[in-house]
């Protein structure tokens, strides 16, 4: 009896050391695909980091958002940085000469508090998506309508301009208590 104990604890072993070595395969699979799964995330990530950069119309209105609202250093502007944008200078200074071509690009900058707009041809410029206005300052003579969001009263300052510049207000359902300035 003794020899039959003993070679159940010899085969004992090998099976043991049977399904140790069957395992092994299952877990090299295994780890090929979270290698897979991680090159996968990192893929969505970056493509997803890029997808988030906003695109501009006017590339002088970019410029100038770059110059203050690039706090990445990256070259672009994210949905994030074009959120936490307080102020946009938008006029010539020294040797920095450019014409703003489309104010479109400024729907992007939902908490602007306050805004310098320079030179254009436009004679329009709608402000309704910028609801926290609290300061425009209009150095464009060419301008004759300014459209600002029902509840949005900003100081207005046009020292050089020379004429009469009509207020327009549309309903911005987007802004913050929009539903008390119903009409």
């Amino acid at each position: 009896m003794k020899s039959l104990s003993f070679d159940k604890r010899v085969e004992q072993p090998r099976i043991m050391l049977g399904v140790a070595t069957a395992t092994i395969p299952n877990q090299k699979r295994w780890m090929e695909l979270a290698a897979l799964l991680i090159m996968f995330a990192c893929f969505f990530i970056t493509s997803n980091a890029v997808a988030q950069s906003l695109t501009f119309a006017d590339k002088s209105v970019e410029r100038r958002a770059l110059l203050k609202g690039d706090t990445d250093n990256d070259g672009h502007i994210s949905k994030a940085e074009a959120d936490s944008l307080k102020s946009l200078v938008l006029t010539q200074y020294r040797t920095d000469m450019f014409e703003v071509s489309t104010y479109e690009d400024l729907a992007k900058f939902p908490n602007l508090e306050k805004l310098w707009l320079g030179e254009s041809k436009l004679d329009t410029v709608d402000l309704s998506k910028n609801w926290n206005l609290k300061y425009v300052h209009i150095e464009c003579d060419n301008l004759k309508t300014l459209i600002l969001a029902v509840g949005c009263t900003p100081k207005l300052a046009y020292p050089m301009h020379s004429g009469e510049v009509l207020i327009k207000r549309i309903k911005n359902p987007d802004a913050p208590g929009a539903m008390f300035f119903q009409y």
